[in-house]
Protein backbone atom coordinates (compact mmCIF):
# COMPACT_ATOMS: atom_id res chain seq x y z
CA UNK A 1 0.00 0.00 0.00
CA UNK A 2 2.09 3.41 -1.25
CA UNK A 3 1.31 6.04 0.95
CA UNK A 4 0.17 8.15 -1.95
CA UNK A 5 -3.08 5.92 -1.46
CA UNK A 6 -3.32 5.81 2.37
CA UNK A 7 -3.48 9.71 1.69
CA UNK A 8 -6.86 9.21 -0.24
CA UNK A 9 -7.86 7.38 2.96
CA UNK A 10 -6.90 10.17 5.39
CA UNK A 11 -8.95 12.64 3.09
CA UNK A 12 -11.46 10.28 2.67
CA UNK A 13 -11.29 10.27 6.72
CA UNK A 14 -11.41 13.97 6.72
CA UNK A 15 -14.54 13.74 4.48
CA UNK A 16 -16.28 11.57 6.85
CA UNK A 17 -16.02 13.49 9.66
CA UNK A 18 -17.42 16.71 7.88
CA UNK A 19 -20.49 14.75 6.87
CA UNK A 20 -20.39 13.37 10.58
CA UNK A 21 -20.41 16.40 12.64
CA UNK A 22 -23.44 17.62 9.72
CA UNK A 23 -25.01 15.04 11.42
CA UNK A 24 -24.74 15.61 14.73
CA UNK A 25 -22.85 13.00 15.97
CA UNK A 26 -19.55 12.64 17.73
CA UNK A 27 -16.75 11.20 15.91
CA UNK A 28 -12.88 11.26 16.75
CA UNK A 29 -10.99 14.09 16.01
CA UNK A 30 -10.05 13.16 12.49
CA UNK A 31 -9.20 16.64 11.21
CA UNK A 32 -6.26 17.29 14.02
CA UNK A 33 -2.60 16.38 12.33
CA UNK A 34 -1.25 14.66 15.50
CA UNK A 35 -2.30 14.05 19.22
CA UNK A 36 -1.45 17.07 21.47
CA UNK A 37 1.27 17.10 24.20
CA UNK A 38 0.97 15.14 27.28
CA UNK A 39 -1.18 16.61 29.78
CA UNK A 40 0.41 18.52 32.70
CA UNK A 41 1.94 15.99 35.48
CA UNK A 42 1.79 12.97 34.70
CA UNK A 43 4.36 10.62 36.05
CA UNK A 44 5.31 7.60 34.69
CA UNK A 45 6.72 4.87 37.41
CA UNK A 46 5.57 1.56 36.15
CA UNK A 47 8.05 -0.61 35.44
CA UNK A 48 7.77 -4.12 33.65
CA UNK A 49 8.07 -7.25 35.76
CA UNK A 50 7.14 -5.70 39.18
CA UNK A 51 3.06 -6.38 38.56
CA UNK A 52 2.27 -2.62 38.09
CA UNK A 53 1.64 -3.80 34.70
CA UNK A 54 -1.52 -6.06 36.00
CA UNK A 55 -4.60 -4.51 34.14
CA UNK A 56 -7.58 -4.37 36.44
CA UNK A 57 -11.30 -2.57 36.20
CA UNK A 58 -11.77 -0.25 38.98
CA UNK A 59 -14.72 -0.67 41.67
CA UNK A 60 -18.36 0.33 41.20
CA UNK A 61 -19.82 1.94 43.66
CA UNK A 62 -22.15 -0.64 44.82
CA UNK A 63 -19.08 -2.85 45.27
CA UNK A 64 -16.77 -0.65 46.50
CA UNK A 65 -15.17 -1.72 49.63
CA UNK A 66 -14.93 -0.47 53.00
CA UNK A 67 -11.66 -2.19 53.72
CA UNK A 68 -9.12 -2.81 50.31
CA UNK A 69 -7.98 -6.08 51.90
CA UNK A 70 -10.90 -7.85 51.77
CA UNK A 71 -10.84 -11.42 50.30
CA UNK A 72 -11.23 -10.03 46.62
CA UNK A 73 -8.60 -7.67 47.62
CA UNK A 74 -6.45 -9.28 49.63
CA UNK A 75 -3.43 -10.75 46.54
CA UNK A 76 -3.52 -6.86 45.21
CA UNK A 77 -2.98 -5.49 48.65
CA UNK A 78 0.07 -8.21 49.70
CA UNK A 79 1.55 -7.64 46.46
CA UNK A 80 1.52 -4.12 45.85
CA UNK A 81 2.72 -3.58 49.70
CA UNK A 82 5.23 -5.89 49.88
CA UNK A 83 7.57 -4.14 46.77
CA UNK A 84 10.00 -1.75 47.88
CA UNK A 85 8.47 1.12 46.01
CA UNK A 86 5.59 0.88 48.45
CA UNK A 87 7.98 1.36 51.28
CA UNK A 88 9.25 4.53 49.52
CA UNK A 89 8.08 8.45 49.93
CA UNK A 90 5.43 8.18 47.10
CA UNK A 91 4.14 5.18 47.56
CA UNK A 92 3.60 2.63 44.42
CA UNK A 93 0.97 2.46 41.82
CA UNK A 94 -0.06 -0.91 41.30
CA UNK A 95 -2.08 -0.09 38.27
CA UNK A 96 -4.30 2.35 36.73
CA UNK A 97 -6.90 1.64 39.45
CA UNK A 98 -4.99 0.66 42.48
CA UNK A 99 -2.06 2.34 44.80
CA UNK A 100 -0.52 1.25 48.08
CA UNK A 101 1.98 3.12 50.47
CA UNK A 102 4.24 1.48 53.66
CA UNK A 103 5.72 4.43 55.37
CA UNK A 104 5.70 6.22 58.90
CA UNK A 105 5.44 9.47 60.25
CA UNK A 106 7.07 11.28 63.07
CA UNK A 107 5.72 13.88 65.11
CA UNK A 108 7.78 16.63 67.11
CA UNK A 109 6.42 17.84 70.29
CA UNK A 110 7.61 21.07 71.80
CA UNK A 111 7.21 23.64 74.44
CA UNK A 112 7.80 26.90 74.90
CA UNK A 113 10.78 26.86 77.71
CA UNK A 114 11.93 30.67 78.58
CA UNK A 115 10.51 32.09 75.39
CA UNK A 116 12.37 29.21 73.33
CA UNK A 117 10.80 26.35 71.73
CA UNK A 118 12.41 22.93 73.15
CA UNK A 119 11.83 19.57 71.69
CA UNK A 120 9.99 17.24 74.24
CA UNK A 121 9.84 14.26 72.83
CA UNK A 122 8.88 12.32 68.64
CA UNK A 123 6.29 10.26 67.93
CA UNK A 124 6.08 7.94 65.55
CA UNK A 125 3.39 6.06 63.98
CA UNK A 126 4.11 3.15 61.35
CA UNK A 127 0.93 2.56 58.46
CA UNK A 128 -0.16 1.29 55.75
CA UNK A 129 -2.61 3.38 53.17
CA UNK A 130 -4.19 1.65 49.71
CA UNK A 131 -6.55 3.57 47.31
CA UNK A 132 -8.90 2.08 44.63
CA UNK A 133 -10.79 3.68 41.48
CA UNK A 134 -14.00 3.81 41.18
CA UNK A 135 -15.42 2.82 37.41
CA UNK A 136 -19.19 4.08 37.17
CA UNK A 137 -17.96 7.28 39.70
CA UNK A 138 -15.79 9.97 39.28
CA UNK A 139 -13.93 9.39 42.82
CA UNK A 140 -11.07 7.25 44.08
CA UNK A 141 -11.58 5.70 47.52
CA UNK A 142 -8.70 6.25 49.90
CA UNK A 143 -7.43 3.85 53.34
CA UNK A 144 -5.18 4.13 55.95
CA UNK A 145 -4.56 2.42 58.99
CA UNK A 146 -1.73 2.12 61.40
CA UNK A 147 0.03 -1.35 61.63
CA UNK A 148 -1.12 -2.59 65.10
CA UNK A 149 1.42 -1.53 67.95
CA UNK A 150 3.70 0.36 65.86
CA UNK A 151 3.27 3.42 67.57
CA UNK A 152 6.22 4.40 69.40
CA UNK A 153 7.41 7.12 71.29
CA UNK A 154 11.09 8.86 71.44
CA UNK A 155 13.05 11.79 73.43
CA UNK A 156 10.35 12.14 76.22
CA UNK A 157 11.09 12.08 79.41
CA UNK A 158 9.66 8.65 81.71
CA UNK A 159 6.62 10.16 82.84
CA UNK A 160 5.57 11.72 79.55
CA UNK A 161 6.48 8.99 77.69
CA UNK A 162 4.16 6.81 79.82
CA UNK A 163 1.23 9.43 80.59
CA UNK A 164 1.59 12.15 78.15
CA UNK A 165 3.08 11.14 74.92
CA UNK A 166 0.18 8.17 74.24
CA UNK A 167 -2.43 10.48 74.39
CA UNK A 168 -1.53 13.47 72.38
CA UNK A 169 -4.01 13.59 69.62
CA UNK A 170 -3.76 12.68 66.24
CA UNK A 171 -5.88 13.91 63.06
CA UNK A 172 -5.41 12.03 59.54
CA UNK A 173 -6.97 12.92 56.07
CA UNK A 174 -6.66 13.33 52.65
CA UNK A 175 -6.87 16.56 50.97
CA UNK A 176 -6.67 17.76 47.28
CA UNK A 177 -3.73 19.60 46.50
CA UNK A 178 -4.37 23.55 45.80
CA UNK A 179 -3.68 24.58 42.73
CA UNK A 180 -2.65 21.23 40.66
CA UNK A 181 -5.96 20.76 39.33
CA UNK A 182 -6.07 20.97 35.33
CA UNK A 183 -7.92 22.56 33.94
CA UNK A 184 -8.57 24.66 36.86
CA UNK A 185 -12.39 24.77 35.86
CA UNK A 186 -12.04 21.56 37.45
CA UNK A 187 -12.62 20.86 41.25
CA UNK A 188 -11.35 18.35 43.52
CA UNK A 189 -12.94 17.43 47.51
CA UNK A 190 -12.49 15.26 49.47
CA UNK A 191 -16.09 13.29 51.65
CA UNK A 192 -15.91 12.75 55.48
CA UNK A 193 -14.24 14.35 58.06
CA UNK A 194 -11.01 13.51 59.48
CA UNK A 195 -10.24 10.32 61.36
CA UNK A 196 -8.82 11.63 64.78
CA UNK A 197 -7.72 9.67 67.46
CA UNK A 198 -5.26 9.65 70.46
CA UNK A 199 -1.68 7.77 69.57
CA UNK A 200 -2.73 5.03 71.97
CA UNK A 201 -5.92 4.21 70.49
CA UNK A 202 -5.05 4.22 67.10
CA UNK A 203 -1.88 1.94 68.65
CA UNK A 204 -4.63 -0.94 68.14
CA UNK A 205 -7.10 0.35 66.22
CA UNK A 206 -6.73 -2.58 63.34
CA UNK A 207 -9.52 -1.18 61.12
CA UNK A 208 -9.07 0.79 58.21
CA UNK A 209 -10.73 4.17 57.93
CA UNK A 210 -11.48 5.94 54.52
CA UNK A 211 -12.14 8.48 52.50
CA UNK A 212 -13.19 9.57 48.91
CA UNK A 213 -11.59 12.05 46.32
CA UNK A 214 -13.64 13.57 44.28
CA UNK A 215 -13.61 15.35 40.67
CA UNK A 216 -15.89 17.76 38.97
CA UNK A 217 -16.04 19.41 36.39
CA UNK A 218 -13.21 18.65 32.95
CA UNK A 219 -12.33 19.85 29.05
CA UNK A 220 -13.39 18.14 26.45
CA UNK A 221 -16.31 15.82 25.46
CA UNK A 222 -15.34 13.19 28.01
CA UNK A 223 -14.76 15.54 30.51
CA UNK A 224 -11.22 14.81 31.69
CA UNK A 225 -9.65 16.22 34.99
CA UNK A 226 -6.59 15.76 36.55
CA UNK A 227 -5.98 16.23 40.38
CA UNK A 228 -3.44 15.77 43.32
CA UNK A 229 -4.26 14.28 46.60
CA UNK A 230 -1.68 13.96 49.62
CA UNK A 231 -2.50 12.87 53.55
CA UNK A 232 -2.34 15.66 55.73
CA UNK A 233 -1.43 14.30 59.53
CA UNK A 234 -2.20 16.95 62.08
CA UNK A 235 -0.92 15.94 65.44
CA UNK A 236 -1.77 19.27 67.20
CA UNK A 237 -2.76 18.52 71.02
CA UNK A 238 -3.34 21.61 73.97
CA UNK A 239 -0.24 22.78 75.16
CA UNK A 240 2.58 21.42 72.27
CA UNK A 241 3.39 23.11 69.52
CA UNK A 242 4.61 21.16 66.60
CA UNK A 243 7.26 22.04 63.98
CA UNK A 244 6.61 24.72 61.75
CA UNK A 245 6.28 22.65 58.49
CA UNK A 246 2.73 21.80 57.55
CA UNK A 247 2.66 17.68 57.76
CA UNK A 248 1.77 16.44 54.25
CA UNK A 249 2.81 13.65 52.10
CA UNK A 250 4.42 13.66 48.43
CA UNK A 251 1.01 13.85 46.45
CA UNK A 252 -0.43 11.45 44.16
CA UNK A 253 -1.58 12.24 41.21
CA UNK A 254 -5.13 10.94 39.52
CA UNK A 255 -7.17 11.33 36.43
CA UNK A 256 -10.80 11.69 36.09
CA UNK A 257 -13.69 11.01 33.14
CA UNK A 258 -16.60 10.94 32.03
CA UNK A 259 -16.39 9.07 28.79
CA UNK A 260 -19.47 7.09 27.52
CA UNK A 261 -17.84 4.83 25.42
CA UNK A 262 -16.18 2.07 28.12
CA UNK A 263 -18.18 -1.21 27.77
CA UNK A 264 -17.16 -4.62 28.50
CA UNK A 265 -19.66 -7.91 28.68
CA UNK A 266 -22.85 -5.33 28.96
CA UNK A 267 -21.79 -3.31 31.57
CA UNK A 268 -20.91 0.34 31.01
CA UNK A 269 -18.60 2.19 33.31
CA UNK A 270 -19.69 6.06 32.09
CA UNK A 271 -17.34 8.09 34.87
CA UNK A 272 -14.00 6.73 36.29
CA UNK A 273 -10.47 7.66 38.27
CA UNK A 274 -7.20 6.45 37.70
CA UNK A 275 -3.74 6.80 39.12
CA UNK A 276 -1.59 8.77 36.77
CA UNK A 277 1.49 6.66 37.60
CA UNK A 278 0.79 3.96 35.75
CA UNK A 279 2.31 3.36 32.40
CA UNK A 280 -0.02 0.85 30.22
CA UNK A 281 0.96 -1.68 27.74
CA UNK A 282 -0.89 -4.38 26.58
CA UNK A 283 0.74 -7.77 26.79
CA UNK A 284 0.12 -10.50 24.29
CA UNK A 285 1.81 -14.14 25.79
CA UNK A 286 1.65 -17.47 24.80
CA UNK A 287 -2.25 -17.44 24.73
CA UNK A 288 -1.79 -16.10 21.21
CA UNK A 289 1.08 -17.52 19.86
CA UNK A 290 0.09 -16.09 16.18
CA UNK A 291 -0.95 -13.09 17.31
CA UNK A 292 2.02 -12.53 19.35
CA UNK A 293 4.48 -13.72 16.66
CA UNK A 294 2.52 -11.23 14.02
CA UNK A 295 3.16 -7.96 16.18
CA UNK A 296 6.44 -8.94 16.86
CA UNK A 297 7.71 -9.29 13.04
CA UNK A 298 5.60 -6.39 12.51
CA UNK A 299 7.73 -4.34 15.39
CA UNK A 300 10.65 -6.02 14.48
CA UNK A 301 11.16 -7.04 11.13
CA UNK A 302 8.79 -4.26 9.54
CA UNK A 303 11.39 -3.49 6.38
CA UNK A 304 11.83 -7.06 5.38
CA UNK A 305 9.76 -8.84 2.10
CA UNK A 306 7.94 -11.54 2.92
CA UNK A 307 7.81 -10.99 6.57
CA UNK A 308 5.00 -8.27 6.80
CA UNK A 309 2.46 -7.27 4.32
CA UNK A 310 1.59 -5.13 2.27
CA UNK A 311 5.94 -4.92 1.35
CA UNK A 312 6.67 -1.54 0.94
CA UNK A 313 9.56 0.47 -1.99
CA UNK A 314 10.86 1.83 1.24
CA UNK A 315 11.61 0.70 4.86
CA UNK A 316 8.54 0.62 7.38
CA UNK A 317 7.78 2.68 10.70
CA UNK A 318 6.15 0.60 12.78
CA UNK A 319 5.05 2.39 16.17
CA UNK A 320 3.90 0.62 19.26
CA UNK A 321 6.69 -1.73 20.49
CA UNK A 322 7.47 -1.40 24.37
CA UNK A 323 10.53 -1.17 26.15
CA UNK A 324 10.87 -0.70 29.94
CA UNK A 325 13.91 1.61 28.72
CA UNK A 326 12.45 4.81 27.50
CA UNK A 327 15.43 5.40 24.97
CA UNK A 328 14.62 1.61 23.23
CA UNK A 329 10.96 2.82 23.04
CA UNK A 330 9.05 2.77 20.26
CA UNK A 331 6.21 5.56 19.81
CA UNK A 332 3.35 5.35 21.25
CA UNK A 333 -0.43 4.09 20.20
CA UNK A 334 -3.75 6.02 20.59
CA UNK A 335 -6.61 4.97 20.85
CA UNK A 336 -9.71 6.81 18.46
CA UNK A 337 -12.96 6.28 18.69
CA UNK A 338 -14.24 2.59 16.90
CA UNK A 339 -16.35 2.84 13.75
CA UNK A 340 -19.26 1.36 15.07
CA UNK A 341 -19.25 4.77 17.29
CA UNK A 342 -18.82 6.78 14.20
CA UNK A 343 -15.19 6.82 14.38
CA UNK A 344 -13.95 8.19 11.12
CA UNK A 345 -10.38 7.12 11.41
CA UNK A 346 -11.35 3.88 13.15
CA UNK A 347 -13.33 3.28 9.34
CA UNK A 348 -10.52 4.27 7.36
CA UNK A 349 -8.14 2.30 9.13
CA UNK A 350 -10.39 -1.12 8.22
CA UNK A 351 -11.19 -0.03 4.74
CA UNK A 352 -7.40 0.64 3.98
CA UNK A 353 -6.22 -2.83 5.77
CA UNK A 354 -8.90 -4.37 3.47
CA UNK A 355 -7.04 -3.09 0.87
CA UNK A 356 -4.37 -4.78 1.45
CA UNK A 357 -5.89 -7.84 2.35
CA UNK A 358 -7.14 -7.97 -1.23
CA UNK A 359 -11.25 -7.67 0.00
CA UNK A 360 -12.58 -5.90 -3.39
CA UNK A 361 -16.31 -6.65 -2.75
CA UNK A 362 -18.31 -4.80 -0.56
CA UNK A 363 -18.16 -1.44 0.49
CA UNK A 364 -14.45 -1.09 0.62
CA UNK A 365 -13.66 1.45 -1.97
CA UNK A 366 -10.04 0.72 -1.43
CA UNK A 367 -10.17 -2.60 -2.93
CA UNK A 368 -8.95 -1.60 -6.61
CA UNK A 369 -5.64 -0.75 -4.97
CA UNK A 370 -4.69 -4.47 -4.19
CA UNK A 371 -1.59 -5.00 -5.48
CA UNK A 372 -0.88 -8.84 -5.75
CA UNK A 373 3.01 -8.04 -5.59
CA UNK A 374 3.38 -6.62 -2.27
CA UNK A 375 -0.20 -7.16 -0.66
CA UNK A 376 -1.43 -10.34 1.57
CA UNK A 377 -1.14 -13.50 -0.45
CA UNK A 378 -4.42 -15.01 -1.10
CA UNK A 379 -5.82 -16.70 2.06
CA UNK A 380 -9.05 -19.06 3.02
CA UNK A 381 -11.30 -16.27 4.70
CA UNK A 382 -14.12 -18.84 5.45
CA UNK A 383 -11.58 -20.05 8.75
CA UNK A 384 -9.51 -16.95 8.84
CA UNK A 385 -9.36 -13.21 9.43
CA UNK A 386 -6.89 -10.44 8.28
CA UNK A 387 -5.20 -8.97 11.16
CA UNK A 388 -3.43 -5.76 11.43
CA UNK A 389 -1.09 -3.84 13.42
CA UNK A 390 -0.98 -1.41 14.56
CA UNK A 391 -4.59 -1.76 15.42
CA UNK A 392 -7.89 -0.15 13.33
CA UNK A 393 -9.12 1.22 17.04
CA UNK A 394 -5.23 3.55 16.59
CA UNK A 395 -4.80 6.97 15.24
CA UNK A 396 -1.48 5.09 14.21
CA UNK A 397 -3.07 2.36 12.31
CA UNK A 398 -3.84 1.59 8.24
CA UNK A 399 -5.08 4.81 7.04
CA UNK A 400 -2.09 6.82 8.94
CA UNK A 401 0.31 8.59 6.22
CA UNK A 402 3.32 8.82 9.25
CA UNK A 403 3.24 5.42 10.11
CA UNK A 404 3.61 1.55 8.35
CA UNK A 405 1.27 -1.50 9.22
CA UNK A 406 0.92 -5.10 8.30
CA UNK A 407 -1.42 -7.58 7.42
CA UNK A 408 -1.78 -11.30 8.25
CA UNK A 409 -3.71 -13.91 8.04
CA UNK A 410 -4.52 -14.88 11.48
CA UNK A 411 -7.48 -18.19 12.12
CA UNK A 412 -10.69 -16.96 13.73
CA UNK A 413 -10.80 -18.13 17.07
CA UNK A 414 -7.40 -16.51 17.69
CA UNK A 415 -7.47 -12.99 15.89
CA UNK A 416 -10.85 -12.43 17.55
CA UNK A 417 -9.75 -13.57 20.83
CA UNK A 418 -7.15 -10.65 20.68
CA UNK A 419 -9.45 -8.21 19.83
CA UNK A 420 -11.51 -9.13 22.83
CA UNK A 421 -8.04 -8.92 24.58
CA UNK A 422 -7.55 -5.02 23.41
CA UNK A 423 -10.95 -4.05 24.44
CA UNK A 424 -10.75 -5.50 27.76
CA UNK A 425 -7.57 -3.59 28.28
CA UNK A 426 -8.94 -0.46 27.10
CA UNK A 427 -11.78 -0.92 30.01
CA UNK A 428 -9.14 -2.07 32.28
CA UNK A 429 -7.12 0.67 32.02
CA UNK A 430 -9.20 3.16 31.34
CA UNK A 431 -7.61 4.33 27.75
CA UNK A 432 -9.35 7.26 26.34
CA UNK A 433 -9.73 8.05 22.43
CA UNK A 434 -8.10 10.47 21.32
CA UNK A 435 -7.94 13.93 21.27
CA UNK A 436 -6.82 13.34 24.61
CA UNK A 437 -3.35 12.42 25.28
CA UNK A 438 -3.18 8.67 26.51
CA UNK A 439 -0.41 6.98 25.09
CA UNK A 440 0.31 3.08 25.38
CA UNK A 441 2.64 0.34 23.69
CA UNK A 442 2.39 -3.32 22.82
CA UNK A 443 4.43 -5.78 24.88
CA UNK A 444 4.75 -9.43 23.46
CA UNK A 445 6.46 -12.08 25.44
Amino acid sequence: MKRASRLLAAVAALALTAALLALGASPDAAASPKPPASAPGIEYTAKPGDGAQRSSNGKGAAEMPISPDNPAGTEWLNDCLGSSDAQGPDGRVYNRFRWCWEYKFNAEYYQKVDGKRVLKGTNTIKFQAAAIGFNDTRATRVFFRAKTGQVSYAGWNPWDKRIVAPRLDLEITPECVPGADQPTTATCGVGRSPAKMEWAQWSNFPDWVYWDVSSSGGEGQDQVAFHQWRFYFNGASAGYEQSAERPVSAPTGIRCDSADYFNQRGKSYPHACIYTGALPFLTYDGNRPNIRQHIRDAQNAPATDGVTYPKENHAKKVPGKWSPTAGSRGAPLHRVVSRGQGGAIALANEQVKKAACGQKGGSNPWGPDYNAATGLPPYNTTVEDCDEYPFSSTYEGASSIEWDFSVRNIAYGENRGAGTDLGDFYVDDRILAWPVEDPYWVNVN
